[in-house]
């Protein structure tokens, strides 16, 4: 599940890349297709092996060099971290010049639903203690000395998921079996074996897109 949009990136062949808050790999895995070089930083690191290494990290405190990656992805993280202006400010250091960082957050709408659907969706640990709208995330990235070029929604089918997890009981929706339905049609679509899903989650992301993602360059 690719949060950002290729043609919205520079050419990462040969790139120096971090996925920062790599969780299981998922990001990591098609930028490593794609030819990069790509470090996986994440706090409790969930896979054992990328091109570039796994670095186990704090967001706040990152442990590389001034202008040490190309591309910085930051996808679904700063809903979960106490400073999230300190963790842009981080990735505004390592990143080089000309380079770009991306971010991604749960949308502003959708997540609010979730919040209001079920209390054990945000309180458990670990779990989102942030909702952005696009202004807060935009002033955010602004604060962090970024200029944004680009921004869009994603995961459109992600949203009513969730919504009915919610509803349900995030713990007791593996056993109901509409949830069950619908999570098999969510891979179907992931996996690329159902392009009539993968039109209509398109159409719909402007209006139900789960995530907002931000393309920054530093402004100087």
């Amino acid at each position: 599940m690719i949060s950002f949009r290729w043609e919205e990136l520079d050419d990462i062949s040969h790139s120096r890349v971090l996925d920062l808050g790599a969780g299981t790999g998922r990001h990591l895995r098609a930028l490593d297709a794609k030819g990069a070089w790509v470090v996986a930083g994440d706090l409790r690191p969930e896979i054992h092996a990328a091109s570039g290494g796994v670095v186990q990290l704090d967001a706040h405190h990152l442990p590389f060099l001034d202008a040490s990656f190309d591309l910085v992805v930051v996808s679904e993280v700063l809903e979960h971290v106490p400073d999230p202006l300190i963790v842009l400010q981080e990735c505004a250091r390592i990143v080089s010049p000309g380079g770009m960082v991306v971010i991604s957050v749960p949308r502003c709408g959708p997540e609010a639903i979730n919040w209001l659907l079920s209390l054990e969706y945000h309180s458990v640990a670990g779990g989102h203690i942030h909702i952005f709208t696009r202004g807060e995330l935009s002033a955010l990235a602004r604060e962090a000395g970024f200029a944004t070029v680009k921004t869009h929604h994603s995961h459109a089918l992600h949203s009513p998921y969730w919504w009915l997890k919610s509803f349900v009981g995030i713990e007791h929706s593996p056993k109901v079996v509409p949830v069950r339905w619908y999570e098999r049609a969510l891979v179907s679509e992931l996996m690329g074996r159902s392009p009539l899903l993968t039109h209509i989650e398109s159409i719909a992301n402007p209006v139900l897109g789960k995530s907002i993602v931000l393309y920054l360059r530093i402004d100087r």
